[in-house]
């Protein structure tokens, strides 16, 4: 069982006339000490010899962690610690965390289906600066819910739609040996954590007939196909890329990460050839994920390596599958 407190080193938040280091020769922002966090957790490991016997032998291996982030305290009592990604001139939110919560909190809105008739239309709620037409917002857009109930769809009715934090992570490791061949099995994987996946925000956004697009926004909301979840083509507007639960998925996954055959040469057949030990071997690393996410890769870390970007996937480049074939010999 771990508790560590420790304190938040970040860059100060300064006017823009004081500089934001956006350039090599750019006036950098101080770092400061911000506020203070705790983590807290447990890790669990077990070794278990299945079997042991002159010829073959089983070995387990099973590790599990768990911790709990907290942001403690801020310098500022009114602060929040914001992800916010510049992106092609425009600027998105797409976390924020107050006192209390875990850093990296996914924050936007909460879909709430499309809007499919000329009567949920009427009904609303409607979006600050949009009107009901087919220029601005028409069936086949998003309908958003109204959190704070005044009417209308702002920055009021955003709120945490996620964590990247997982609940758990594992490993299991199972060794097998019979006689002279030996195998090695390494699964690990992650449970619980969120993945805001940016990329399909940018794949899937229908906003312009002049930018690619994923395969899926060919089943979108049209006259003919109004049952579908995916939203229609919509160049006028911004409401249907929001930031939004719509582009939190799940970062849970299981992967196969070694899976090794090896032989090892017997010692009376070496000694005729002067060889203390010889071992050829075949190994595979990333061999197979198991997972729901419909980007790359669910294992992501901090995009950029700031803190208020974990698990956003922005076009995370995936780990690549290795084979490996070789021989260990010792004179």
């Amino acid at each position: 069982y771990k508790k560590i407190t420790t304190n938040m080193l970040l860059s100060n938040q300064l006017p823009s006339f004081s500089g934001l280091g956006t350039a090599y020769n750019d006036i950098q922002t101080p770092i400061t000490n911000a506020g203070e966090m705790t983590n807290t957790g447990i890790d669990i490991g077990i070794t278990s010899y299945n079997i042991r016997d002159k010829d073959f032998n089983w070995k387990t291996n099973i590790t599990v962690s768990h911790y709990k982030n907290v942001l403690n305290r801020l310098n500022n009592p009114t602060a929040t610690l914001s992800g916010i990604f510049n992106e092609y001139g425009t600027s998105n939110l797409t976390s924020l965390t107050s006192p209390g919560g875990s850093i990296g909190t996914f924050y936007g809105f909460v879909t709430d289906g499309l809007f499919r008739t000329p009567a949920e239309l009427a009904k609303g709620p409607i979006p600050t600066g949009l009107t009901v037409s087919p220029g601005s917002l028409w069936l086949g857009d998003i309908r958003y819910k109204d959190l704070n109930g005044d009417g209308v769809i702002d920055d009021k009715d955003e709120r945490v739609i996620g964590d990247p934090n997982p609940k758990f992570t594992y490993g299991f490791t199972n060794t097998f040996n019979y006689k002279g061949i030996d195998l090695s099995v390494f699964l690990y994987g992650s449970y619980g954590g969120q993945i805001l996946n940016y990329t399909r925000r940018q794949t899937e956004a229908m906003t312009s007939a002049f930018n690619n697009q994923l395969v899926t926004v060919l089943d979108r909301y049209t006259p003919t196909n109004t049952t579908s979840n995916i939203p229609r083509y919509n160049q006028w507007t911004n409401n249907n890329i929001k930031i939004s639960d719509r582009y939190i998925e799940s970062a849970s996954y299981l992967r196969i990460q070694n899976l090794a055959v090896g032989y090892s040469i017997p010692k009376s057949i070496l000694g005729k050839a002067k060889i203390t030990s010889a071992r050829f071997y075949v190994s595979v690393q990333n061999l197979y994920t198991f997972t729901k996410y419909t980007g790359y890769d669910p294992e992501l870390g901090a995009l950029n390596s700031q803190i208020g970007f974990m698990n956003v996937d922005n076009g995370h480049y995936p780990v690549p599958r290795t084979f490996t074939v070789g021989t260990n010999i010792q004179f």
